[in-house]
């Protein structure tokens, strides 16, 4: 049996990429800077993803982008890409 406990990590998808957030990472934060650099008329934003590693991607008016949280079952869990369809209006 293990001790690990649930750890909750936020996942982005950005149009058609997956990352999970590093823990830390300050989502409200980063909500904002997304929504500035869309008002800006775009913008590359960095944020930090599970491994310590940097991304840098530009957010536009056409730039998709969805926040969830997930439940996992401890630091070493992975995260799995998650696929996400969008209904084209």
């Amino acid at each position: 049996m293990s001790d690990e406990v649930p750890v909750m990590r936020t996942v982005m998808a950005v149009d058609d990429a997956t990352f999970s957030l590093a823990p830390g990472q300050d989502v409200a934060d980063l909500e904002r800077r997304i929504e500035s650099a869309v008002h800006d008329g775009g913008r590359f934003e960095r944020f930090t993803v599970a491994g310590d590693r940097d991304v840098h991607v530009l957010f536009t008016a056409h730039t998709r982008v969805v926040l969830w949280g997930e439940e996992t079952p401890g630091e070493t869990a992975t995260i799995e890409p998650v696929s996400v369809e969008w209904e084209e209006g």
